[in-house]
């Protein structure tokens, strides 16, 4: 009897085991706040007061980037004005009055070195005053679904109404890494702006994301280990920093078609690059990128009334991917929704869209197309009719036109007739 408890006890020890290294703990971390998003998807893996409202210190510069990028060429030409060498305070590359840049040349000032005056001129420029730049920043942020946030300036410089969250930056950045330009911009380490009519010197600088280069002067605790704030994946994104705002980051990575945005808030000092450690390590340890839907695959052939075809067989619009937890037991689920067909359809017009759930949540969507175009037969049908009940009124006014004619012809002979007689009984006389 007591050897069959001790079997019993040893099974369930072994179950629990098993149950406790299914389902990995989310990361400790130091950060007031953070959060760490699928890329793709902007789902929330997971999260520590990723709503509370925060000050964002120069994470406000991804915005500023991403909407000069929108609005301008990196070519563009942009002269300093008079007053931001003399207002701004913080960091900044030392810009003059009269200065001459390209938009290029300010950008990468802008989200390397964190120039100040950098996101002013730019501001300025395509604002046309701070503030009609920063009433652009906010209208953008709501159009992101960053509903918790405010923006007072372009810099991050403090402000008390000056605000975000871990969440809504995690948006914005999403929407900013969609972005060629910024992408190639925040994954860049080191810049330099060439002699300009103020400066005769060029200017270097290096990035302020320790994530993207090796520097063993500073050091981390990762998993019980001190390493370097560099990390393998790291693809880009800001750092930031206030004596209210704390240690900021957002930051980007990438792994075997995983693409995670890790935002870290108020933290201290380099503990905020352990922070980025600790989530992209569980995102990539405990999620996998998977396909759920191929582009062009056939889902389903629908019928089709009045078309000049029967039926269409629609097909997916792109590829589908989304993480999903590795250790997730449940099954993933799909549901077919159709729009209401409408006629004439063009060639690759949406026509619906296909669900796909886990333990009922929508973990992706992707567009239903057609991939022929048809016409409208019925309407066809009605301009036929139309044409040819045209078409007989044509004829019969042609017809009634050539009667009167003839008519009148007829007419004319027979007075000429008539009037021939009349002289010939004349003449008789």
């Amino acid at each position: 009897m007591t050897k069959r408890i001790l079997i019993y006890l040893l099974i369930f020890q072994c179950f629990l085991v098993n149950f406790s290294t299914a389902y990995a703990a989310a990361p400790s971390l130091i950060s007031e706040s953070a959060v760490l998003i699928d890329a793709d998807t902007g789902t929330i893996l997971t999260q520590k007061n990723a709503d509370k409202k925060m000050y964002p210190a120069s994470l406000t510069k991804i915005m500023t980037a991403i909407l000069a990028i929108e609005m301008g060429k990196l070519t563009d030409i942009i002269t300093v004005d008079n007053e931001t060498p003399h207002e701004i305070d913080g960091s900044h590359i030392a810009l003059e009055a009269g200065e001459i840049l390209t938009l290029k040349d300010l950008l990468y000032a802008l989200m390397l070195p964190s120039a100040n005056d950098a996101a002013s001129v730019i501001a300025k420029h395509y604002g046309k005053s701070l503030d009609g730049f920063v009433k652009i920043m906010n209208e953008k942020a709501k159009e992101l679904g960053a509903y918790n946030t405010n923006f007072e300036n372009p810099h991050g410089l403090h402000n008390e109404n000056h605000y975000t969250t871990a969440a809504d930056l995690a948006l914005i950045t999403k929407y900013a890494m969609e972005n060629e330009t910024f992408r190639k911009i925040v994954a860049t380490t080191r810049y330099e702006i060439q002699t300009t009519n103020k400066k005769h010197e060029p200017r270097p600088f290096t990035t302020l994301n320790k994530l993207l280069y090796n520097n063993n002067n500073n050091q981390i605790l990762v998993n019980g280990a001190y390493i370097s704030p560099y990390y393998e994946y790291a693809t880009g994104a800001k750092t930031g920093y206030t004596p209210e705002a704390g240690n900021c980051l957002a930051a980007t990575a990438e792994k075997d078609g995983t693409k995670l945005i890790a935002v870290t808030m108020k933290g201290i000092s380099l503990e905020m690059y352990q922070d980025a450690h600790n989530l992209f390590n569980y995102g990539f340890e405990e999620y996998e990128c998977a396909t759920l839907i191929s582009k062009n695959t056939f889902v389903k052939n629908i019928k089709i009334t009045n078309g000049d075809s029967r039926e269409i067989s629609v097909i997916t619009e792109n590829d589908l991917t989304a993480l999903i937890e590795k250790s997730s037991s449940g099954d993933i689920k799909s549901n077919v929704i159709m729009d209401d067909i409408t006629l004439p359809i063009e060639k690759n017009d949406v026509v619906g869209k296909i669900e796909y759930t886990l333990n009922n949540e929508i973990i992706g969507t992707v567009n239903l197309i057609s991939p022929i175009s048809v016409k409208n037969t019925a309407v066809e049908s009605q301009g036929n009719i139309f044409l040819a009940i045209v078409k007989f009124i044509g004829l019969l006014i042609l017809f009634a036109g050539i009667s009167v004619l003839l008519l009148k012809i007829y007419n004319d002979i027979r007075i000429r007739i008539n009037r021939k007689k009349r002289r010939r009984k004349y003449n008789n006389y």
